[in-house]
């Protein structure tokens, strides 16, 4: 049987090939690779592919077949043509034949009519290639449109309607996943006077009247002086850059970011309600084997891209660093790297970590199947006793520390020798695996298992970290300045949803053999990965444990199942955007909670209709939402009022989000002009000030219905509730100390979650109770439209 010939080896570090070694006394050693024929397979087809995917994006929507037929009659009529033919003596056929010339300088030892149709043949892809130049300018410029954004839900006009008619043929069809990126269009700078104008009104109900006068002298001030001329460094950034924001966004919030990343930056993705299966081995096969088939749909280009309304692209440029990256730390700013070739998994299992194959070897392209993965892990789990107590079982706290001590102790500990060895096994992993023999049942205890385990049992750096639950639960940790979190929530959505399809496990709940399964096929071996556990790196762990002991004591989270009404009920009897109702429910929540104050209140959205966009904040505390829960608090005022006042608020929320959407926000642009002061080292009171005030109200909407697999499910019956499919979501810690950090998902019709955290060290907050006044502040705004 295949899987009695799974075994565990140790792993001594050893690649495929021969290596030439040169060493002397006080210099480097310079290592020689020479891949194996296997391997030269891999790369040579992996370029082919890429190469491929590569021609056929730049001649999109044209259809290779297409494109190749338009070339073969280009050169049969040009090869039939007399020579004082247009196609033999047109001005374009003379610069045609000197080029040809000039690249191929032994033409004329070529025959005529072979030479002929080799220049029509790259002609008439020059051509092509120039076409859909000319295509994509038009299609950006029709991209770059935002006016469809500003109407309401099934509103159109004849402007956006002709715009749409345009977009679709233009569009093309079935284009790959990166088909797009090229006729994105870049985001602009918007005018310095309207952000400041913008970020003026977006403060006035936070502050006082004196207050509100001390920033307006400051913005004066700022406007007249220093603003202008970073407005215009600023400009000309946007005018070479593909994104005047994300490099620095990247780099200044997350890379260089100094504290631990284990709860202040990393979030969790809590498991579907449905458990197809809940052996935790098979279940992780199971969705290991779904993860690689997601992985190679993207390698080939075949994920669709994401289209807003099925129509306006979204930049998918976030999704080439999903797998096999890692964050490595600096001890002054981190940086990310992806690892290109990589074929395996680093798993870690009752505290000793392990390299699992997951192809064939000698095989290029043959992925392991789910039973085979599932024959790995058991192999895996064999070696490890429950009783067993390894030296290195909280490695991973190394990565929860603080990012500069993290550096140091890698420098120290894992610069050479096995250590760096076994280190680069687990960084260069398409992701890494944990099999965690906690079995939450509660929501809650889901989340805080998934965002910070013990503190030392899984791996903060890498993209994602696959926690598997001994009842069979799923769910992830997720790294966050590679991506923003709907490109996870994609990911998992369409991983469970075609883990249901595929119907991978059989009655006793183990991953089904393959039709092709062979009995004679040896599997390739899994390795337990080594390590020279000095007594100083043993007491770095130790304090790294501690200090992470400290944070996930004092994280409090609560998830907030709300099911008494939902989607339907706020759009047809409120008649309010979902998104605009729930950011009033939280703020009146916050007021409730605070006893009568109103906070600084960021809520994340995307800026993705723009080539490389990310995210900008949406300002939610508006003079709108505040005379509405004004209005909540007050029992003089009528039930009609508080409607009224709740529609202007929920408007003037969806203006801001649009805004935001259109890059007309007001905190990405402030955040990058103050770069370009640092940068420059101009002093400025105003940036300062706007930039140092904290976020006490962090919120985030988790996008759910990414695919269409959903509907699938249903048609099929599969399942007899499609609500079983629902994913709750995830959430991430508080931003400000003596603040909370709120994720909430609109799923389904009636269901909402709400995932709440705070920091019980503040001693002010309290994520329980923030849920209990949340609770009351939605029953309380439902009994306002009923009436």
């Amino acid at each position: 049987m295949a899987e009695a010939r799974a075994a565990v080896h140790v792993y001594d570090g050893n690649r495929r090939g021969v290596k030439l070694l040169v060493s002397q006394e006080g210099s480097i050693e310079v290592t020689f690779v020479i891949p194996s024929p296997s391997e030269l397979r891999s790369t040579v087809v992996r370029h082919v592919h890429y190469m491929k995917n590569t021609v056929q994006n730049v001649i999109y929507p044209v259809p290779p077949p297409v494109a190749g037929a338009i070339v073969v009659v280009l050169i049969g009529i040009v090869a039939s043509s007399p020579e004082d033919s247009y196609w033999r003596h047109s001005t374009i056929s003379w610069w045609v034949w000197h080029i040809g010339n000039f690249f191929v300088p032994f033409a004329s030892s070529i025959p005529r009519s072979l030479y002929v149709a080799y220049l029509t043949a790259w002609a008439a892809f020059a051509g092509l290639v120039l076409l859909m130049s000319v295509h994509r300018v038009i299609l950006r410029a029709l991209l770059g449109y935002r006016g469809w954004l500003y109407l309401a839900p099934r509103e159109t006009s004849m402007v956006v309607t002709a715009w749409a008619s345009l977009i679709k043929v233009l569009g093309g069809r079935s284009p790959l996943t990166f088909s797009f990126q090229s006729a994105l269009p870049r985001m602009s700078v918007p005018p310095l006077k309207a952000t400041l104008e913008r970020y003026m009104k977006s403060i006035h109900p936070l502050v006082s009247d004196e207050e509100y006068k001390r920033i307006e002298a400051l913005v004066t001030e700022f406007e007249a002086n220093a603003g202008p001329k970073l407005q215009r460094y600023l400009v000309l950034k946007s005018w070479y850059a593909d994104n005047y924001i994300s490099d620095w966004w990247e780099q200044y919030v997350y890379l260089k970011g100094r504290s631990s990343i284990m709860i202040g930056s990393n979030y969790y993705v809590l498991p579907a309600r449905y458990i197809p299966s809940t052996n935790q081995l098979a279940r992780a096969a199971g969705v290991v084997r779904q993860l690689m088939e997601f992985k190679q749909r993207l390698d080939r280009e075949q994920l669709p891209p994401i289209m807003l309304r099925g129509l306006v692209p979204l930049c998918m440029s976030q999704y080439t660093r999903i797998f096999s990256t890692t964050r490595l730390p600096g001890r002054d700013e981190d940086k990310l790297k992806k690892y290109g070739s990589s074929k395996h998994l680093a798993v870690n299992c009752r505290g000793r970590w392990f390299k699992v194959p997951l192809f064939r070897k000698g095989t290029y392209g043959e992925l392991l199947s789910a039973y085979d993965i599932q024959q790995q892990l058991i192999a895996v789990s064999n070696a490890c006793a429950p009783e067993d107590i390894v030296q290195e079982q909280h490695l991973g706290a190394l990565t929860s520390a603080n990012r500069t001590t993290w550096a140091e102790h890698r420098d120290t500990f894992f610069s050479e020798g096995v250590n760096r060895k076994s280190l680069r096994v687990i960084e260069s992993a398409v992701f890494v695996l944990v099999l965690d023999d906690a079995t939450p049942e509660h929501i809650d205890e889901q989340g805080k298992l998934l965002i910070h385990g013990n503190g030392g049992n899984r791996w903060f750096d890498k993209s994602f970290t696959m926690v598997a639950f001994a009842n069979g639960m799923v769910g992830h940790n997720v790294e966050h300045s590679w991506a923003d979190a709907p490109v996870m929530a994609h990911l998992w959505e369409e991983v469970s949803f075609r883990e249901i399809l595929d119907g991978m496990y059989d009655a006793d709940g183990h991953c089904k053999k393959p039709a092709s399964f062979k009995t004679d096929v040896t599997l390739p071996r899994c390795e337990q990965l080594q390590w020279n556990w000095t007594p100083d790196l043993n007491d770095a762990v130790n304090a790294c444990m501690a200090a992470a002991a400290t944070a996930i004591a004092n994280f409090d989270l609560r998830v907030l199942n709300h099911a008494e009404y939902g989607k339907v009920a706020i759009t047809k009897t409120c008649k309010m955007s979902p998104d605009a109702y729930l950011q009033l429910a939280l703020q009146f929540a916050y007021y409730k909670n605070t006893h009568g104050t109103f906070t600084q209140t960021y809520e994340a959205s995307m800026t993705r209709l723009y080539k490389h966009g990310r995210t900008e904040t949406v300002r939610p505390v508006t003079d709108q939402s505040k005379a509405f829960v004004l209005a909540m608090v007050d029992p003089t005022v009528s039930n009609e009022t508080r409607r009224k006042l709740g529609w202007a608020a929920g408007e003037a929320h969806q203006d801001l989000y649009r805004n935001a959407m259109s890059g007309l926000g007001v905190d990405r642009h402030l955040f990058t002009l103050y770069c370009v002061s640092v940068g420059m080292g101009i002093e400025s009171p105003f940036l300062k000030d706007a930039l140092s005030r904290p976020w006490r109200l962090s919120t985030s909407q988790q996008p759910q219905a990414q695919t269409n697999l959903v509907a699938t499910i249903k048609k099929r019956q599969i399942l007899e509730d499609v609500s079983q499919c629902i994913c709750p979501g995830g959430g991430f810690g508080p931003v400000a100390t003596d603040g909370y950090g709120v994720s909430y998902m609109i799923a389904g019709d009636s269901d909402l979650f709400f995932h709440i955290s705070s920091d019980k060290s503040a001693g002010t907050t309290s994520s329980t109770a923030f849920a209990e006044d949340l609770r009351a502040a939605l029953t309380e705004m439902r009994a306002v439209w009923n009436d």
